[in-house]
Parts: structure tokens; C-alpha cells; sequence
């Protein structure tokens, strides 16, 4: 902003007729107003003011020179008005990824609020249980579950989740109730999309390796399986919290439920966050509290 040093000063002189006027218009000591302004016209190389004892009155090239960047101070005045009302206001285009399941339950419904409270924001929404990789995919968010492993982006925190074991009253009551991690190896498991659980014993989480007569890579299949008795399952809080609520699923074994893990709102690592996005993190905060996680 070379350049612009002394613009200000000088076109307070110019208005003004004086260094004492213009430095009680602008706040300023006489001698930073006399000193910007001669700056000004060794840069230019051009006299722009011609000083007496009385007063100080424009050169013709100060007057034409004042009359032209007078109106690029306003254009400068409307850009800065305008970057501060976007700033305010969300607006454009974001990109986003989800999980498929979390996405379609619980992240859209907010985005969906967010963009009805918004009308000039756009949103160009990816549920993947992929992750995709944000910076080569242009995106300017992600929602992440679980332990965030590229240290390289900045995240926030929006939620939490919790993993829970649990089986319908009518598996329990016919084959009983596990009470040891090594009980689960007598019990019908419904394997989801990896054959390890997580568990947590003597205060640390690990893996435990478990099997059953039903695999499937839906949560919602696993759900239907266990409230009609076919073995236990684990699975997220938000797959399972009503039914819990309810009493068709039964926690088990919850002296080894393993530690919350965030869900995250992942982003590319820019100096500023841009207000769409700032803002969206936000209603998804604010939207997330109400899920089983919180």
C-alpha cells in the first residue's frame, strides 16, 4: 500500500486549505500531515502545493491531481464498504463432503436451513465415504468422524460421537448377557463394514476381533437385525439412540465403551475463513447439539 501513503493527507489539505484543518479533520499531528504529503511529492516527483505563511493553495497540477484520486478514494471507500457488507453477509458458492449416512441424517438438514436463511449462498454437497482429498477436489469443507489424520488442514470441532454395544431384550434373554470382551467370542456378532470392534479396558482403547452369521456395510441393515434378535451390534450413538430410547436395543458390556470421538468440520488451510463457510460451521454447531453425540 506504497502508493496510497499521503493520498489521505493530501486530499485533507486540498479540502481543507490547511495542514492545521486538515489534521483536526483526519485526527492527525500537523507535522505527520506535512510530512506524508511531502513524501507524496517526492514520490511523484511534482509539486502539489504551494505553502506561505497564510495559507496553502493547490498547484494546478495538485488540483488535477486532487479532482482524480478523490474518486479513486471513493471507489476505494465503496470496495471496502462492499468486502465488509460480503463479510457480513454469506454469499457464493461452497463446496462440501460428507459421509453418506451422517450427511443425508444430520449434516444437509442443517445446510438446507442455513441456505433458506441465505438465499445467495450456492452449495455443491459430495456424500462419500470416501474421503476425498480437499485441496485436489477444490473443496472448501469436509465433515470428518472420528481421529483426524491430515494435520495439515484446520478443523473444528462440531460434535461428538460415541460407539455402543447393544442387542435386543429377546437375544439377551435367550443366549444371555456378555459380561466380559471374552464372552462376546460365544455370542453372534452382526459384523459391519470391518471385523474389529473398539472397546476400551484399563483405560485404553484397542480392537477386538469379532465374527457372526451376518455382515453387511449398511448401519441401518445391522440396526433392523439386532431389533429382530439376530446378535449384537456396534455401531454410533446416532444410528441407535432411539431405539435405545425405547428399549428395542439394550447397551451391554458398558464398562468397555470406548471414548467419544469429534466429528469435525474440516477445512483448507487459507489465513481467513471465508464468511459462507465461518457461517455454516456455525449453524452445524449450533444444529449438531441435538444429536445423540452431545
Amino acid at each position: 500500500m506504497a502508493r496510497w501513503d499521503g493520498i489521505d493527507e493530501f486530499i485533507a489539505v486540498g479540502e481543507e486549505g490547511s495542514f492545521t484543518a486538515a489534521a483536526k479533520a483526519l485526527g492527525l499531528s500537523v507535522a505527520h500531515i506535512s510530512r506524508h504529503v511531502t513524501a507524496l511529492e517526492q514520490r511523484l516527483n511534482t509539486q502539489l502545493l504551494t505553502r506561505t505563511t497564510r495559507k496553502v493553495v493547490l498547484t494546478k497540477e495538485g488540483d488535477v491531481f486532487l479532482h482524480q484520486i478523490k474518486q479513486l478514494q471513493h471507489a476505494m471507500d465503496d470496495a471496502t464498504q462492499g468486502l465488509a457488507q460480503q463479510q457480513r453477509t454469506p454469499k457464493g458458492k461452497i463446496k462440501l463432503t460428507a459421509p453418506v449416512m451422517y450427511g443425508e441424517t444430520f449434516i444437509m438438514p442443517i445446510v438446507h436451513n442455513f441456505m433458506y436463511d441465505h438465499p445467495e449462498v450456492e452449495v455443491i454437497a459430495t456424500l462419500s465415504n470416501e474421503q476425498e482429498n480437499l485441496l485436489e477436489g477444490g473443496f472448501d469443507l469436509a465433515i470428518r468422524l472420528g481421529h483426524l489424520k491430515d494435520s495439515s488442514l484446520r478443523a473444528r470441532r462440531l460434535s461428538a460421537r460415541r460407539f455402543i454395544m447393544c442387542a435386543a431384550p429377546q437375544y439377551l434373554t435367550r443366549f444371555g448377557e456378555p459380561h466380559t470382551l471374552g464372552e462376546l467370542n460365544q455370542h453372534q456378532c452382526l459384523v459391519g463394514n470391518s471385523s474389529y470392534w473398539r472397546v476400551n479396558e484399563n483405560g485404553r482403547d484397542k480392537h477386538i476381533k469379532i465374527a457372526g452369521r451376518l455382515q453387511c456395510n449398511s448401519g441401518w441393515a445391522l440396526v433392523d437385525g439386532a431389533k429382530k434378535g439376530l446378535g449384537i451390534i456396534q455401531l454410533p450413538d446416532y444410528y441407535i439412540g432411539n431405539e435405545i430410547n425405547s428399549g428395542q436395543l439394550v447397551p451391554i458390556l458398558t464398562s468397555y465403551q470406548p471414548q467419544q470421538e469429534g466429528v469435525w468440520g474440516v477445512y483448507p488451510p487459507r489465513q481467513f475463513v471465508a464468511t459462507n463457510v465461518r457461517v455454516l460451521l456455525d449453524y452445524l454447531v449450533a444444529g449438531l447439539k441435538h444429536t445423540n453425540g452431545n
